[in-house]
């Protein structure tokens, strides 16, 4: 296979598309199995013979040997392989006492919590001691009605059984006695249960993984939980590292971690200016809210409804005890709600963090190769949800129509969407269009505190409200912890409280006037990732360009946010066979140039043919469904397989399909060839004779996926008309058509007529040619009433409707 072709991409090798049909099924094999090939030295004919393959992707490195032991073959060249084997051994979770909240009594709890004279236990001393004596009283509650246990810390795996254990036990004692003693009778008994072992082991299993299966309709958390340990596991190794120190205690490795989340932060510089402004400094507003009423019934309502799986932060109440107890609780945290409203006081406990460690990358013995996940107090959560309503519904109109992150009825989708629809009607006119993608380091953890309350005041957060935002930005802490070991707490110096409500809409608040950058240039942000883009035909194009990235650049200089410029990309869409390459910067340094970029999930080429992407996905969904069928092996419900491919494998060839569906049959193959072999999996497995593959679809009840990204596309128009999807640039691109004479077929939208096959293939031209066609099939589909789910009902109809006698 000498006409492979490795190149390098993200540190490791990748191969180009093939022609041959048996390379390209060696490929897929390849990546089936989580295999990556890593040599990319070349023989004296300028060919890779010698592949070498394994299933870790960090610690391999080829090299040509530079001191053979005999003589080379001008064919294959001497390799050095150098591999390091990490010992990964998981860290031992430290035995604590945990409270039986499943076995609780909470009638007579309930009771003794409705019995307190709440009024006058919360109407003395400040809001900060009233939370301290609520939390008094409630701890002292379950102490005396919830009983404790010792967690569990086993070292056996969670299917092992008491006899089982009991047994293991038995067998190494008379192991052990027989390699003492020499005794005949120890041997006989030894092997009589180790036959025992091995056949306990094996019900044990068994009867597991039945129940795994089983709990996915009664407890769909254990599946879950099951899946994910099986896809990336959940331990931390015993031993880390982080700036050369080293440490094998779970104490000094909490801390570590801590000091590495601590590091991304601002320091704060010092200014007159402390409150962040005054209401005489802030611009006129068509926002203006300065007070947030709460009542009981609100507070009751939003207890019940937290997510039971939710664990607790740290005021230890988990989400079982606030929900059984939501009623009777609702009239203390009401009150103490309101009380922190009134004196522009956030308790100290409410603005606490745990942080857990997430591996993102890399050796997972490298601190620096986590990022970090906050747990918040829930009682915390529900008071942010009561203001999150109130002040988002007030500064709605005042959001940048650009802006499709965190905000609702907006998406990735919608985001790209706009973009792609901007190109290729640049492209059919023959223009080119320059995109620029700029990033930052750590924009979320780098606000500055001061400036952020300051933006509040200017979108309209008056009086109480204000006192209260000013509170509950400053001085926060967090802590890390994990498998039961807690680090030191330590000071959030700047950034917006993550993993909270709040904090995404006040990024978005902070990062609201950078519109005022743009004059020349249109802009599209999600979130932190923005992209300046705009026609660029000559040297004029991209000074006005430039010009509008320098402001930028001042822009974020102003208000502390730095640019990360090597990651920084620009990109020239054109459809041209001579592209004059423009050059920008910023901070003083050019900006790499590049033909594919990754833009929220979805891989931009600069012809927008998406080919890159599609190879991508098929990629990424192989190697998710070869672990689907090595985990599901002892799987007996086809269900619960379905389920687990819909998740895992489907999601990664539909996510954005509006954006990249194809319209040539060779990708259309790449990507139903995943499902067709999922669907002969299903046949082998449980023994269903084969069938043509759309017969085979509709059998198993999964539709093909090319009839799947059609009633995605349906479906998406309907949101949009129906401002389910809040994004009125796109609304203003729908088309409604008012024909002068009567036609004879039924058409609602209107396809303008255009000379290119990609705008031809673009998302508003066909979702809208392919409503037509189904409303003349279906004429209950109405674009403004219809479900969108209703897309995916008569597409489904129409498919099944072939295989009916």
């Amino acid at each position: 296979m000498s006409d492979i072709v490795w190149t390098t991409i993200n540190d490791h090798l990748e191969a180009a598309p093939n022609s041959c049909e048996y390379i390209n099924n060696f490929l897929e094999t390849l990546q089936f199995c989580g295999l990556q090939q890593f040599n990319n030295i070349k023989n004296e004919f300028n060919r890779i013979l010698d592949l070498a393959i394994c299933n870790e992707n960090e610690q391999v490195l080829v090299d040509a040997c530079s001191d053979p032991f005999v003589p080379e073959d001008p064919h294959h060249k001497a390799l050095s392989i150098t591999f390091t084997i990490i010992d990964l051994k998981p860290l031992r979770p430290l035995t604590r006492l945990v409270y039986s909240y499943n076995r609780a009594d909470y009638t007579v709890i309930n009771d003794e919590i409705c019995n307190i004279d709440w009024l006058s236990i919360l109407s003395c001393g400040s809001v900060e001691e009233a939370v301290i004596k609520f939390y008094d009283v409630i701890y002292k509650i379950r102490d005396n009605h919830i009983a404790q246990r010792t967690g569990y810390t086993g070292q056996y795996p969670p299917w092992y059984s008491g006899a089982l254990s009991k047994a293991i036990k038995e067998k190494f004692k008379f192991h052990k006695k027989y390699k003492k003693y020499g005794n005949l009778c120890d041997k006989a008994t030894f092997e009589l249960l180790r036959e025992r072992v091995k056949r306990l082991e094996k019900q044990c299993y068994d009867s597991y993984m039945s129940r795994i299966e089983n709990s996915l309709h009664t407890n769909p958390k254990a599946f879950w939980s099951f899946i994910k340990n099986k896809r990336k596991g959940s331990s931390f190794p015993s031993t880390m590292n982080y700036l050369g120190n080293s440490s094998s205690s779970g104490d000094e490795i909490s801390n570590l971690f801590s000091s590495y989340f601590h590091s991304t932060f601002l320091q704060p510089e010092p200014d007159q200016n402390a409150d962040g402004g005054t209401v005489d400094d802030a611009t006129p507003n068509i926002a203006d809210v300065s007070s947030i009423e709460i009542t009981e019934d609100a507070v009751h309502k939003l207890l019940s409804s937290i997510d039971p799986n939710k664990s607790a932060g740290p005021d230890d109440l988990p989400a079982i005890f606030l929900i059984k107890c939501s009623k009777s609780l609702s009239v203390p945290i009401a009150t103490l709600f309101r009380r922190s409203l009134a004196e522009g006081v956030v308790p100290v406990i409410w603005k606490s963090a745990f942080i857990s460690p997430i591996h993102k990358k890399g050796p997972k013995n490298q601190v620096d190769n986590y990022r970090p996940i906050s747990k918040l107090c829930l009682v915390a959560k529900v008071f942010e949800r009561i203001v999150y309503n109130e002040v988002y519904v007030s500064l709605k109109l005042t959001f940048n129509h650009q802006q499709h992150g965190f905000l609702r009825h907006r998406s990735t989708v919608s985001n790209l969407v706009l973009l792609n629809e901007f190109i290729s009607k640049e492209m059919e006119s023959n223009n080119n269009v320059d995109a620029i993608y700029t990033d930052y380091s750590k924009a979320f953890d780098r606000i500055d505190h001061k400036m952020l309350l300051k933006k509040l005041l200017m979108a309209g957060i008056r009086g109480d409200l204000y006192r209260w935002f000013s509170s509950y930005i400053c001085n926060r802490t967090q802590a890390v912890v994990l498998n039961g070991y807690k680090s030191l707490w330590t000071d959030i110096l700047s950034g917006v409280p993550q993993g909270s409500l709040l904090g995404p809409l006040l990024f978005v608040i902070f990062i609201n006037d950078i519109d005022t950058c743009f004059r020349y240039s249109d802009f599209l942000l999600f979130a932190d990732d923005m992209k300046v883009f705009r026609v660029v035909n000559d040297s004029l194009d991209c000074s006005l360009l430039q010009d509008d990235l320098d402001r930028v650049e001042q822009y974020c200089r102003h208000n502390k946010l730095d640019i990360n410029v090597s990651k920084c990309f620009s990109i020239t869409f054109s459809r041209k066979r001579n592209i004059y390459l423009n050059s920008y910067k910023l901070n003083h340094q050019s900006i790499s140039n590049c033909s594919e970029i990754r833009d929220l999930g979805v891989t931009m080429d600069s012809k927008l043919i998406f080919d890159t992407h599609v190879q991508t996905i098929v990629k990424k969904s192989y190697k998710a469904l070869g672990f689907l069928i090595r985990s599901c092996k002892n799987f007996k419900m086809m269900k619960s397989i379905k389920i687990l491919y819909c998740s895992l494998v489907r999601s990664n060839l539909e996510y954005a399909s509006q954006v990249w569906n194809p319209l040539y049959n060779v990708y259309i193959s790449q990507i139903e060839s995943i499902q067709r072999k999922f669907i002969k999996y299903l046949g082998y497995k449980f023994r269903i004779p084969k069938g043509q593959y759309e017969f085979m679809c509709n059998k198993f009840h999964l539709l093909p996926l090319y009839i799947r990204r059609d009633a995605a596309d349906i479906a998406f128009i309907l949101k949009i008309a129906q401002n389910k999807i809040d994004c009125p640039d796109l609304l203003g691109k729908i088309n409604i058509l008012a024909p002068d004479r009567q036609m004879r077929q039924k058409t609602i939208l209107h396809v303008p007529v255009v000379h290119t096959n990609y705008r031809q293939n673009s998302f508003l031209l066909r979702a809208s040619r392919s409503f037509n066609s189904l409303t003349r099939e279906y004429p209950g589909l109405d674009l403004f009433v219809s479900n969108p789910k209703m897309a995916y009902f008569c597409l489904t109809d129409k498919f099944s409707s072939k295989f009916v006698k």
